[in-house]
């Protein structure tokens, strides 16, 4: 009966024992090490984020860079179809094709008017000879018909040709008169044509150039790390402001962790953390930078080009 009361005695201690370590097993939460050490996973991001918006609502027409790739500045990362914008620049193309040939038919006319007006002035100017020999001839029959010096029969027929070569070179000086206004006329005609086509050119240029804005280039070089859509989507005012982000100065870079509440209560903003990435010997200092919700972000300056936004990483960080 002894023995039997030692042995009970014996298994009452022990499970008061196991009772006690529990709760301060449950302490240690996901990633706590007993020692105080916290060591989770988390995701690489750049600190510094640009976005890249759209110029124009649309559809996306094409992507060409996929997130993770380098891109440099200047470097054409998509292109939006807007059929308005192309619709202008099409009725653009139309209003200066239409004025240039409206310049082209004018010049054309102008040769063909200059070419008559020149004709008619050298007709005008041979009547115009003709018409002074004639009126020499007649004004000197008619002083000698008056002396009684000449036949009747010839001054008549002086005086009909000076009529003739008068009335012919009135006729011709007109006709030449008209075609030099005529011609006139279209250089006019020309130099208003010409200031439209310039005024046509230009809404031409401002409209290619809106067309050409449907294009998205890259303000900075870096990673593109994000992008909203796919091509044959159409994208609003909201998507448009960002529809891309790249991580420029890789240099600077983040990681987020999730913790739980027990162990979040004791990291504070600055305090010190390691960071390792795998296939990178050795460790990376870092610094809790801020704390939302259950989120911690550490920041760190990365020692490699290898480590780019995107990677996993093991952070390890001491408990206060």
């Amino acid at each position: 009966m002894i023995l039997v009361a030692l042995a009970m005695g014996a298994l009452t201690r022990l499970r008061h024992e196991a009772s006690e370590e529990t709760p301060a097993a449950q302490k240690a939460t996901a990633g706590e090490s007993p020692l105080g050490e916290l060591s989770l996973p988390g995701r690489i991001q750049a600190q510094h984020v640009v976005p890249v918006g759209a110029p124009v609502t649309g559809t996306i027409d094409s992507f060409l860079v996929d997130i993770g790739q380098d891109v440099s500045e200047g470097q054409l990362l998509a292109r939006i179809a807007s059929h308005g914008l192309e619709s202008a620049r099409e009725e653009a193309v139309r209003a200066a094709q239409n004025a240039q040939e409206k310049v082209n038919s004018i010049e054309g006319r102008i040769i063909a008017a200059r070419l008559e007006a020149s004709r008619a002035r050298a007709d005008a100017s041979r009547s115009r000879d003709q018409f002074e020999r004639a009126e020499k001839t007649y004004l000197r029959q008619q002083m000698l018909n008056r002396e009684g010096a000449t036949p009747r029969l010839v001054y008549e027929k002086a005086e009909r040709e000076f009529e003739t070569a008068r009335a012919e070179f009135k006729s011709l000086d007109e006709l030449a008169r008209q075609a030099e206004s005529r011609a006139g006329d279209l250089v006019r005609d020309l130099d208003a044509a010409r200031r439209a086509l310039e005024e046509q050119n230009a809404e031409l240029e401002s409209a290619t150039a809106q067309s050409a804005g449907a294009e998205i280039r890259s303000p900075v070089s870096g990673i593109l790390v994000a992008r909203k859509g796919e091509p044959g989507k159409l994208i609003g005012p909201e998507d448009a402001k960002d529809l891309l982000e790249i991580a420029a100065d890789l240099s600077q870079l983040a990681v987020i962790i999730h913790v739980e509440p027990p162990a979040l209560q004791r990291i504070r903003p600055g305090q010190d953390a390691l960071v390792i990435v795998a296939d990178l010997n050795g460790v990376i200092p870092a610094t809790v930078k801020e704390i939302k919700g259950s989120d911690v972000t550490l920041s760190f300056v990365s020692p490699s080009p290898v480590i780019r936004p995107g990677m996993t990483a093991q952070v390890r960080l001491k408990l206060e």
